[in-house]
């Protein structure tokens, strides 16, 4: 009997002692997982990683000036002289050009002409400035990151050009005499505000940044407009006669390029493609200087009524030095 009760104590202890242990592995199982799962629902997310914005100033820049088609030339639209058909556009540094006067050349060759009475507000407030007498062409560009991988783009750029009859006129106006053509020089101002998408996000230190976008530009132009002593119609231009007029405008543009990135100097490559709006009023309209009708038979090779605005449709070529942070 005593030995039974030995026995049976035993085997009872053993099973108590493997219910004990069963239950201390499976409840520290439990906890485990509970904390585990407590954790993960009370821990914040990690924060995503997000690029820096940046910073793009661009400056000391070269034009180059083209039209849509040989029509577009902003002489022809306003002289109607084929002379102007075809002409060129505008193409130099817009500062510091060797072997010009003054450090902005194009703002020098309007005051040089005369024109500083018809500025536009804008152009005229910055003619204040000490020295240059008007604001250098540049560009500051402010560059942004989304919640998506693009970047956005915020600019506003600055820049000018001078047009001289005698340097745009077509190539194929051969040895025709200077007096056959009206006389026009025209200085144009561009305050250009855009925004603009960046397809692979703020760019990177020596990264190449590539971008598209669109934006308005407001235009003040001047312009020096007459006619040269021309001995065929030597009652009407014994000698040279000229005016000056002034217009405002804007000018939907769409713009692309691609820059180097990122805390260093580098270059910017960029494309504006004007709209085909009028921006620019012109003179000839409402006054040819000479009777209107000697005007036409004289200078009007396309025979119709000259429009009252013209634009400059076509492109504009920047390139740049840049330095981004």
């Amino acid at each position: 009997m005593i030995r039974w009760l030995i026995c049976f104590d035993s085997d009872v202890s053993m099973y108590f002692i493997n219910i004990t242990w069963k239950f201390l592995v499976t409840a520290a199982i439990v906890m485990l997982f509970s904390a585990a799962a407590y954790t993960q629902e009370e821990a914040p997310p990690a924060p995503a990683e997000t690029a820096d914005t940046a910073w793009r100033i661009g400056f000391w820049e070269i034009l180059h000036q083209t039209f849509s088609s040989d029509e577009d030339h902003p002489f022809y639209q306003m002289t109607g002289t084929s002379r102007f058909k075809g002409g060129k556009g505008f193409f130099g540094a817009t500062f510091l050009e060797p072997g010009t006067a003054g450090l902005i050349p194009n703002v020098n060759n309007k005051n040089d002409d005369g024109h500083k009475s018809k500025d536009g507000s804008l152009t005229k407030l910055f003619s204040y400035i000490p020295l240059l007498k008007g604001l250098p062409p540049f560009s500051v560009e402010y560059i942004l990151p989304t919640e998506l991988f693009v970047g956005i783009g915020l600019c506003f750029a600055y820049t000018n050009i001078w047009l001289d009859d005698e340097k745009v006129r077509a190539a194929t106006s051969g040895a025709d005499p200077s007096y056959a053509t009206p006389l026009l020089r025209m200085a144009s101002h561009f305050y250009m505000f855009s925004a603009s998408i960046h397809p692979f996000g703020v760019p990177a230190p020596d990264d190449m940044d590539i971008f598209v976008g669109f934006g308005f530009s407001r235009v003040e132009s001047t312009i020096r407009y007459g006619i040269r002593s021309n001995p065929t119609i030597v009652d009407y231009a014994p000698v040279t006669q000229t005016e000056i007029s002034g217009s405002t405008g804007t000018m939907p543009f769409r713009r692309m390029g691609i820059a180097s990135g990122g805390e260093s100097f580098g270059f910017m490559l960029e494309f504006l493609f004007p709209g085909k709006r009028e921006i620019i009023d012109n003179p000839f309209a409402s006054n040819t200087i000479i009777d209107s009708t000697i005007y036409d038979s004289t200078y009007n090779d396309r025979g119709e009524t000259l429009p009252s605005r013209v634009g400059m449709p076509g492109g504009i070529t920047r390139i740049s030095w840049t330095y981004s942070f």
